[in-house]
């Protein structure tokens, strides 16, 4: 698994999730399973192939976060005022349209394109991660390259 950015935030995200799934969801699911054992024959019991289901989604989160949590790299934001950083909010002009957005470089964790919170491993947030204001570059996506430049941090 490749190193995870993430911001002391998103790491609190992670690490609450996972105590929450460790300690309510699987008592939660513990007590289904017990109810649906009760209940007679498991070999047509929804409610028992529903809480085996859940169970193993639930196991397979918690695997999922801990491999997060023990690959990640843990950053703040610069405090150069220029330089665009994570948790940063910044006026970008998207030059193939012509037109300047407002973004928020964050966590793959905390990624929201519909707020334009930009993950910083995207290829969007690979470009403007650490750029300066004033300077131009290049985005490589899936669709094509087009140019950015980071007209001021907010």
């Amino acid at each position: 698994m490749a190193e995870l950015i993430l911001t002391e935030s998103a790491k609190k995200l992670i690490e609450e999730e996972l105590e929450y799934l460790k300690t309510v969801k699987r008592v939660e699911i513990k007590a289904a399973l017990k109810e649906a054992r009760a209940q007679g024959d498991l070999s047509e019991n929804a409610d028992y192939s529903a809480a085996k289901d859940d169970q193993s989604l639930n196991e397979t989160r918690i695997l999922e976060l801990e491999g997060q949590l023990k690959n990640c790299i843990v950053v703040e934001s610069s405090s150069e005022e220029n330089v665009f950083d994570l948790n940063k909010k910044a006026i970008v002009k998207f030059y193939d349209v012509e037109e300047e957005e407002e973004v928020t470089l964050v966590s793959s964790v905390e990624a929201d394109l519909k707020n334009m919170k930009v993950s910083v491993d995207s290829p969007l947030g690979k470009a403007l991660y650490k750029l300066e204001v004033g300077k131009k570059t290049s985005v490589q996506s899936p669709d094509g390259a087009y140019d950015i430049e980071i007209i001021k941090i907010i």
